[in-house]
């Protein structure tokens, strides 16, 4: 455990230091801030150098020295950059640096009136701004040179050559109004980062307190060296939202997470993974109002739902509040705005209701009852399925044997039907016509073998055959052919015919003994032919012998055959009545029939329990009026209220999860609710949209939270990293290498790793390899595209999807079309593409689709991979359809999580030097600007050129090409 806490503080460090990087490359900078952040007086480039005012220097010098003696020096960073590009907004300046040089070793010295060379301190380019006003695409933005220097960077950048810093300054071009620009540096202070300050916080409090959480069994721990446990599927829960039914995997992750501390939940395109957050909300209450009911132990039910992406955490709210009913249940904020125009009023109106409303101990004691009496039922219903998903897994288990045990016995009886004739072949195939079986017969039929008759004949055989040996042992005794022999022998010979004894005598008497059996035999295939001689008399026994020995061993074989095959015809009874039974049971993959039959119980469950709540709400007024009181104090920033909540956050809590058991907000504004990161202050934890976000955002929710559930779908759209490949290279080094951490770590751990590395792939436990999601419970149903549509997505990246979405012909009849325009390239934009989508969108208008309405049915939405290209889209549609709604015009990535009815992409590249790379380098791209259409998807660019680039745009195209139609513009598709 103590090599886990060396590593857990390197992996804080290193975290710690990409804050620092963010701050560095900050794209926005308000100089109305409470702190300064801006020194723009006083500062100039002369050659190479930064000269800076003396007082300037010394006031700066003097808050480095005040972070140095709290041992805090990482909390001074100072950059400088040029030229000075700003705008007026809300009456402030809000600066825009293209590039940002750390100065901050400068203030470790004495002030140089000569100042200091710039070409030897580190820097970062400011990649947004960059796009912005120089027209750098996303690939050429990743490649910037930045290992070779400032001068470098800068020459490369700006395709212009220089002499000194200051010849740059002087030839740089000034972006257009409404920007303000002047050709002169400012300072900025790049350890002051408003979005990132309180995870920064958190970090720096949690690496500096004890590790209380750093062991098996904590989520924390578990996100940074666990897997996820596999599932119990005996597991049950109990509580539904009123919303639809958990589906089978739904279900799963619902289970899941009732035992584990961390649960990850993949979630592909439009599987309505909200409806999970909802069900898991429901089932907190539950939980809680079920161990106070039966127990009279109360516990702290608080949940919070958390992103990055504020649609995210919006599209779980819109879900709540029509159902609750009620201004309670849900406190949404976290920012200081949303405190103030949300929180603050509702935790105000639940003062007003406790205040006003008083306790009814008789309706209390009804709705307890009620809610025991309910939970009693589900439990019963939930044994009964339990016990007949066993009866249902033992039945199949059985129907396995079956069919193998049948295929052993088939086989048996094919090896066995080779000593079977043909003639008795048909008492085979009555039995067993079924399976077809290919008879290889042996030649002799012993069917119709007179077993009888020959068992009568084979005695008489016998004694005649001892009675001609015993005369002729007798007749050749004497060799000799003296008289007295040649006498013996005619006495012999004399007796034999007085006794009747010769060879003619014993034939007769033979024959006379069997001539009846003889005769019965003589009607089949087997006939007796008498002997008449001695020789034949041997011979006919040996041969009765040989048929005797075969026709037992054959009716012996027939015996075993037909209880093979009385065997077989039992086995398949029993198959038949297993496979009966089994298609009559419901197909539910991981899950009880309770998901679905049992419904509308767990909504009732969870509607009773929240009244329960309430009701105790009321019951202990005073005690929840003062946690509400000193919750609202603290938002206000009272001191007091501070270190009270510090003394008591567990009773203060849980009082207030009485009345607010859910709280909405995002990773960056979770300090602002719960300020201090002590582990169990939030039960439980939903993490949502967890593919987009940087593992680092993640963890200080985690040191808070008890249970923690991750929903994310690695294969859309990873966080977004402004950085270049080069400065990606130097964090590695710094940030990891330098500390001892493998590169290993570096792909397990780095936020920088965005393809092997997001809050979703620690959530599941992925090992940190390219492709690796861990093990995540795959949520496979779709509800949002039609088949077509979706199937391309589940093709790119092996989701496994279970399409539910009912098929649907677009307004223009296919759901997927694509148009060839072969384009043209012009600053950064294809202008033949942007004519082309405009004859397209006119085209759905005429069909019956819309740029705006009110409930979001049948729009139009417009997406291009490069935001240059979705720039000039939005500009020039706007100018033909001034109520184009600009949200339907974007970036893929602003498109993530939305969805519109009828999608167009834009892929501006045409050229045979476009490497598409930046659209073909992984699967998660393309899928979520496919999977943003609902029913008809359009593809607007050089056909060719995408096929010709081979990978995911290519596999596009093909499967337009298949599925749909490959159109040219100059030859418009009409409405259907």
């Amino acid at each position: 455990m103590s090599n886990h806490h060396s590593k857990i503080t390197k992996i804080l460090d290193a975290w710690l230091d990409f804050f620092y990087l963010e701050n560095l490359c900050r794209a926005q900078i308000n100089a109305a801030d409470d702190s300064n952040q801006i020194f723009d007086k006083g500062i100039s480039i002369i050659g190479d150098n930064l000269s800076l005012h003396e007082s300037t220097f010394k006031e700066l010098k003097q808050q480095y020295q005040q972070v140095v003696k709290k041992g805090k020096t990482n909390d001074f960073k100072i950059a400088v950059t040029f030229p000075s590009i700003w705008r007026v907004i809300d009456n402030s300046r809000r600066f825009y640096p293209l590039f940002a040089i750390d100065i901050s070793a400068i203030f470790t010295g004495n002030y140089r009136a000569k100042g200091w060379d710039l070409n030897s301190c580190s820097f970062q380019p400011i990649i947004p701004n960059l796009m912005e006003f120089y027209e750098l695409d996303e690939e050429e933005a990743e490649n910037l040179v930045t290992l070779e220097g400032l001068k470098v960077f800068l020459e490369t950048t700006f395709k212009k050559p220089f002499q000194t810093l200051q010849d740059f300054v002087d030839l740089i071009e000034i972006p257009p109004k409404p920007y303000t620009t002047k050709r002169n540096p400012y300072l900025f202070q790049c350890s002051l980062g408003n979005w990132n300050y309180n995870l920064k916080k958190d970090l720096q409090k949690i690496l500096d307190t004890p590790h209380s959480w750093a062991q098996p069994g904590h989520p924390a721990y578990e996100y940074l060296f666990g897997k996820p446990n596999e599932l119990t599927h005996e597991t049950l829960y109990g509580g539904a939202f009123p919303t639809h039914p958990p589906t089978d995997s739904q279900a799963a992750v619902l289970k899941h997470a009732q035992k584990n501390p961390l649960t990850a939940a993949f979630g592909p395109p439009g599987n309505a993974k909200t409806t999970i957050t909802l069900h898991l909300i429901a089932q907190q209450v539950v939980k809680r109002a079920l161990h106070l009911a039966q127990t009279g132990e109360d516990i702290s039910n608080l949940t919070l739902v958390t992103s990055t992406n504020n649609r995210a955490v919006t599209n779980v709210e819109e879900r709540l509040s029509p159902i609750t009913g009620t201004e309670r249940f849900y406190l949404s904020g976290g920012s200081k705005e949303l405190i103030n125009q949300q929180l603050l009023p509702k935790l105000q109106a639940a003062l007003d209701w406790l205040q006003q409303q008083s306790f009814d101990a008789s309706k209390l004691a009804e709705i307890s009852a009620q809610l025991l009496a309910v939970e009693n039922q589900i439990q019963t219903l939930q044994n009964q399925d339990q016990f007949y998903v066993k009866q249902q897994a033992a039945d199949n288990e059985l129907l396995k044997r079956l069919n193998v045990d049948i295929q052993v016995l088939v086989e048996e009886i094919a090896n066995q039907e080779r000593g079977v004739s043909t003639d008795s072949s048909h008492l085979l195939r009555s039995n067993a016509d079924s399976h077809q079986l290919n008879l290889q017969l042996i030649k002799t039929d012993y069917s119709q073998y007179p077993f009888d008759a020959y068992l009568e004949i084979e005695p008489h055989l016998n004694n005649a055959i001892r009675a001609l040996y015993c005369t002729k042992n007798r007749l050749n005794k004497g060799r000799n052919n003296n008289w007295w022999t040649r006498f013996q022998r005619w006495l012999v010979k004399f007796w034999r015919q007085l006794t009747k004894t010769t060879d003619r005598h014993i034939l007769k008497r033979l024959y006379q003994q069997i001539e009846i059996p003889i005769s019965a035999t003589l009607a089949t295939p087997f006939p007796f032919q008498m002997p008449l001689t001695r020789e034949s008399l041997i011979a006919a026994k040996s041969t009765l012998a040989a048929q005797l020995e075969a026709a037992n061993q054959w009716r012996e074989h027939l015996g075993n055959m037909s209880n093979a095959l009385r065997r077989l015809e039992e086995m398949k009874t029993r198959k038949l009545q297993l496979s009966e039974k089994l298609a009559s049971i419901p197909t539910q993959e991981n899950c009880t029939p309770s998901n679905t039959e049992h419904h509308h119980l767990q909504v009732q469950l969870f509607e009773l329990s929240w009244q329960y709540l309430q009701l105790i709400a009321l019951k202990r007024n005073s005690e929840v009026i003062n946690s509400i009181k000193t919750y609202i104090a603290f938002l206000n920033g009272e001191w007091d209220a501070f270190r009270t909540i510090a003394r008591d956050w567990r009773n203060i809590y849980r009082n207030l999860s009485l009345i607010f058991p859910v709280f909405t907000s995002t990773l960056h504004s979770i300090r602002n609710l719960f300020p201090y990161p002590d582990s169990g202050c939030i039960d439980r934890v939903i993490v949502d949209e967890a593919g987009m976000i940087p593992l680092h955002q993640a963890f200080p929710v985690l040191v808070r939270s008890l249970q923690a559930l991750f929903v994310g779908d690695p294969m859309q759209l990873e966080p977004v990293m402004n950085l270049t490949q080069q400065t990606l290279e130097q964090y590695c080094n710094q940030a990891f290498n330098a500390r001892g951490l493998t590169a290993e770590y570096y792909d397990l751990y780095s936020p920088t790793a965005t393809s092997t590395a997001t809050a979703y792939h620690r959530a599941a436990g992925a090992n940190g390899q390219p492709g690796d999601m861990g093990q995540g419970i795959i949520l496979k149903e779709h509800y949002r595209c039609v088949e077509p549509i979706i199937s391309y997505c589940d093709r790119v990246c092996n989701y496994g999807m279970v399409v539910k979405t009912p098929d649907k012909p677009s307004l223009l009849g296919s759901n997927l079309i694509a148009y060839h325009v072969p384009g043209e390239y012009e600053s950064h934009t294809n202008p033949a593409e942007v004519l082309a989508v405009e004859r397209i969108v006119a085209q759905l208008l005429e069909a019956g689709y819309c740029i705006n309405s009110p409930d979001n049915d049948k729009t139009i939405g417009i997406i291009s991979p490069y935001r240059r290209q979705a720039n000039a889209l939005k500009s020039h549609l706007q100018s033909v359809w001034q109520d184009f709604s600009p949200g339907s015009i974007g970036t893929v990535h602003t498109f993530q999580g939305g969805e519109k009815s009828a999608i167009i992409l834009s892929t501006r590249q045409c050229r045979s030097s476009d490497s598409l790379w930046f659209i073909n380098r992984r699967p998660n791209l393309l899928n979520v600007a496919v999977s943003r259409a609902k029913e008809l998807f359009i593809l607007v660019g050089n056909l060719e050129r995408l096929e010709q680039a081979g990978g995911y745009s290519k596999m596009l195209v093909e499967h337009i090409s298949q599925h749909g139609e490959l159109l040219d513009i100059a030859h418009p598709r009409h409405a259907a």
